[in-house]
């Protein structure tokens, strides 16, 4: 499937990111062994109006996903990610196998549109 613009697909994949980070959100721990695959701490805003206002929330101390965390943040930001980053398994993204499709497919999008390599795909 060819995207029309990696621009219109960014926010959309943003919003497929934020939706999930809202519903991986935990408020009890995870087991030891896992938390590093998480991020502690509060955050959060309410849906967009209808004129896509958003406003915090009340403070909850969570845990959300760190590989969410890192891809809508490298997203969002158009920060270069490395190879090394992109295998770090706490990057991955194959507990979401249609934000992992949809993040590859971002990528080689954006990697063909600015003939950059992989490692520098945002920025």
């Amino acid at each position: 499937m060819r995207m029309e613009s990696p621009e219109l697909d960014r926010d959309a994949l943003l919003t497929l990111l934020d939706r999930m980070l809202r519903a991986e959100a935990v408020t009890d721990a995870p087991p030891a062994a896992e938390r590093g695959n998480w991020l502690y701490g509060s955050a959060g805003f309410t849906e967009p109006d209808e004129h896509g206002w958003m406003a915090p929330l009340p403070s909850t101390e969570m845990w959300v996903p760190r590989a969410l965390v890192f891809w809508r943040m490298a997203i969002l930001s158009d920060a270069p990610v490395s190879d090394e980053q992109m295998r770090d398994p706490r990057h991955s993204l194959v507990r979401w196998p249609a934000i992992e499709r949809a993040v590859k497919v971002y990528v080689a999008e954006v990697c063909r549109e600015h003939r950059r390599p992989r490692a520098t795909f945002l920025g």
